[in-house]
């Protein structure tokens, strides 16, 4: 199956493919950052180096700033409002391509401006930008990210200080047949209350479908990725942990489009540990991804174009990482 996996890939590479210009930008895409934080990734992964380069070059001359930022506007992250909240996410991606791709000249800016958003007192990373007023939060989805960007930089200060974030989030849950709280305020403790239109930011229910998945999927690769690093057994504790919860997940965990990082998660934690139930998690949700690709090659042909190639990366990024991760089994 993995080689339908990267088949599936390599046609999503073929749809961005078509739709890049000479100057780096694509054609059909917004002029948002959403469109393309993540494609310089997926190009060095599936090995186009040169379309790789051009796409970082113009990501980083279009959207970079003066303070090694990356938003669409001086004072706009992106039209995704999902951005303007998780304010580093585009930027973990744009600096872990660089790294990955020898681009040192935009990794090291970039990761410099990343390392303000870590919190010592708690070990977790910051969910909102400097330049909001109430930035002292902590979340899931970002402390893994940007966790994951300090592996890749051999931070392991930050990197280790995120794996216990983790671990210590878990811990605090007060249930997790409900749901898995994602967020912490400036003093360590579980945000358990906000307003029910920002649900999908703060928690994971156990119980209702078409949920955040991928808030938890990150965690669980992060933390087997800080595990092979370190080889510390807390950490793929953490990872067993976080992949319980999903597994305790009664809505459509296996069929949600929502689940890609948790296909991912479950890939590392198969490679990490050889466990069978991780693989077979994994493939589940890869087949799942595959039924709903786009005869022209994307994802989510119908939505927006911030959504349609941002989800078109990201879907082949994890088929690829799958098939590497299961490449023998």
């Amino acid at each position: 199956m993995s080689s339908a996996y990267e088949r599936a890939a390599r046609r999503a590479v073929g749809w961005l493919t078509d739709r890049l210009a000479d100057d780096g930008s694509f054609r059909e895409a917004d002029d948002d950052i959403a469109c393309y934080y993540k494609a310089p990734y997926l190009f060095a992964l599936a090995g186009h180096p040169a379309e790789a380069n051009r796409l970082l070059s113009h990501v980083h001359r279009r959207f970079g700033r003066h303070d090694h930022d990356y938003r669409t506007t001086a004072e706009t992250k992106s039209a995704n409002p999902a951005f303007e909240e998780f304010w580093a996410y585009p930027n973990g991606w744009i600096t872990i391509a660089a790294q990955r791709m020898g681009r040192f000249d935009v990794a090291h800016p970039a990761f410099r401006f990343l390392r303000w958003f870590h919190q010592p007192a708690t070990g977790g990373f910051r969910t909102r930008g400097p330049q909001h007023a109430h930035n002292m939060g902590t979340d899931a989805l970002t402390t893994a990210h940007l966790g994951l960007a300090s592996l890749y930089f051999e931070d392991m200060e930050r990197a280790e200080g995120a794996g216990r974030w983790l671990a210590e989030t878990l811990r605090l849950q007060p249930d997790l047949d409900v749901g898995l709280y994602l967020r912490r305020d400036g003093a360590g403790a579980v945000v358990r209350e906000f307003p029910d239109a920002e649900a999908a930011f703060h928690v994971v229910s156990a119980t209702e479908p078409d949920q955040a998945y991928f808030m938890v999927g990150y965690p669980m690769a992060f933390l087997a990725a800080l595990h092979r690093a370190t080889g510390h057994p807390g950490h793929l504790e953490a990872a067993w942990g976080y992949l319980d919860f999903a597994l305790r997940c009664t809505g459509n965990l296996r069929s949600c489009h929502h689940s890609h990082k948790i296909a991912w998660g479950a890939a590392a934690l198969a490679r990490t540990t050889g466990d069978q139930d991780c693989a077979t998690l994994a493939t589940d949700i890869a087949d799942h991804l595959l039924s709903t690709q786009d005869d022209s090659g994307a994802w989510l042909p119908d939505q927006p174009a911030l959504t349609r190639f941002d989800q078109t990366a990201e879907v082949a990024i994890w088929l690829l990482e799958i098939t590497a991760a299961l490449d023998g089994w």
